[in-house]
């Protein structure tokens, strides 16, 4: 019977993708054939330099055989592509606590309560730290700044004050206000809820995606990110939208500013003329120019 190694090896030559390719790795090193996984991690890197999960397992491979300075190298080359890689910050971020580097053993931690507020591994480990350097208020502190509210019912327009504090904004408008066009916005025929995220991919106003915020907010940074730095090579200063549609349905953006990017989950019928106005209305009362 054919192995589970070989089918993923064979999917990975005809269908290739990153996560194939990751998958076939880890199944490697279960096989204890860690050449393997190193050169099925260089092969991925190559085809998917975007991808920070293949660095983060030839680090592991680098670390377990005792070559530190390697494995620091490719957790960073991780990072650094895959600025939400939770493997990559954590690893980091051990590493420098072991050598007694409580400053940068700190800043992955933090880099990952920007993604993913509150993880309790992270929170504690901070606590740890900060305990250890005389400083036991301190991880509380960052995490309580990070702490998303609690969401509210199913219809109305979740504002994060974590991540909108980071946004200009307009300091007489109460929240409902600047939510008003956002959440007209989600009431238009087709409209099945919206997400305003930004850069680094963190919701700052969301509505009715039911547990999908977090999901579409980190799409959007990285399509808006990507797409921004090309339209520049091509001599566009700035981007304005972006649409990806699927047979189900569609994701529109749109961008006002450096700072937030709106994205809309919509049924394939929905023009995205007819919610550019409020979109850019939205964008306008949260804080953009």
């Amino acid at each position: 019977m054919e192995s589970e190694f070989e089918r993923l090896r064979k999917k990975v030559e005809n269908y290739p993708s990153a996560s194939a390719y990751n998958r076939l790795a880890e199944l490697a090193r279960l096989n204890q054939d860690d050449a393997e996984a190193e050169r099925i991690c260089q092969r991925c890197a190559k085809e998917f330099p975007r991808n920070g999960q293949a660095y983060v397992i030839l680090a592991e491979i680098a670390l377990a055989a005792g070559r530190k300075d390697d494995g620091l190298k490719h957790l960073h080359n991780a990072v650094e592509r895959d600025t939400r890689s939770y493997a990559g910050h954590r690893l980091l971020a051990d590493a420098y606590a072991a050598d007694g580097n409580t400053g940068k053993a700190l800043h992955h931690l933090r880099q990952i309560l920007v993604f993913k507020p509150n993880d309790p591994t992270a929170v504690q480990k901070m606590e740890a730290l900060s305990r250890a350097a005389g400083g036991a208020a301190a991880a509380p502190a960052m995490a309580s700044s990070m702490r998303r509210s609690t969401p509210p019912p199913l219809g109305t327009a979740t504002l994060t004050p974590g991540a909108l504090a980071t946004i200009p904004a307009k300091a007489a408008a109460s929240p409902s206000t600047r939510t008003a066009a956002f959440t007209a916005l989600c009431a238009e025929p087709g409209v099945r809820g919206a997400v305003v995220a930004d850069n680094q991919g963190r919701v700052v106003v969301t509505h009715g995606l039911d547990g999908k915020a977090d999901l579409l907010a980190a799409l959007a940074a990285e399509i808006t990110g990507a797409a921004t730095a090309t339209a520049k090579q091509l001599g566009q200063e700035q981007l304005a939208s972006w649409l990806i549609e699927g047979e189900r349905g569609q994701v529109l953006a749109f961008k006002r500013d450096q700072v937030l990017t709106l994205a809309v989950l919509a049924d394939t019928g929905v023009r995205a003329a007819l919610l550019e106005l409020r979109a850019r209305q939205a964008l306008i009362d949260l804080g953009g120019t």
